[in-house]
């Protein structure tokens, strides 16, 4: 299932990585260089949505820290729009991240620098306890946690 994705980070060259790693697994991705630019596109993107069709940002990716805004007001400003918005933090800060998520709902989750594009792509795709909460509410029909090609890996499902 490709998902949107929208990638706020202020390092060129670790935005077309990202960018190049999603769109190598089919997702469609939106870059932004800072938080004020990431709020604007979030915002540009929820006016698309029409009756038909559902344009949502399926995860947005923040880097912690950006010029103009930083990673948690971005949230802060996203979820206020969208509580449920999944968002993905991705800092050499999770300490600070950490102490700080008690401001925002339970749809955040943190990923520490260094790490392999494996490792974010797992995230996004895998089994996060995002993901497990979503699909166990939709009773995990055709989702794998990874490719969505075979049955799930995890908790038993009736079928």
């Amino acid at each position: 299932m490709a998902l949107k994705i929208l990638v706020a980070e202020d390092s060129t060259d670790l935005a077309e990585t990202y960018r190049m790693a999603l769109e190598s697994r089919g997702h469609v991705v939106i870059s932004a260089r800072d938080g004020i630019e990431c709020l604007q596109t979030y915002s540009d993107n929820l006016k698309k949505t029409g009756k038909d069709t559902k344009s949502f940002v399926d995860v947005v990716i923040l880097d912690q820290q950006m010029p103009g805004m930083d990673g948690i007001d971005v949230a802060r400003e996203i979820q206020k729009v969208n509580p449920k918005q999944r968002i993905i933090f991705i800092t050499g800060y999770g300490f600070e991240v950490i102490k700080k998520l008690r401001e925002l709902t339970e749809e955040v989750e943190v990923m520490n620098k260094p790490f392999t594009l494996k490792a974010l792509v797992i995230q996004i795709e895998g089994w996060s306890l995002y993901s497990w909460r979503e699909n166990a509410r939709k009773g995990f029909r055709d989702w794998d946690g990874y490719t969505g090609t075979s049955v799930p890996v995890g908790p038993s499902r009736s079928t």
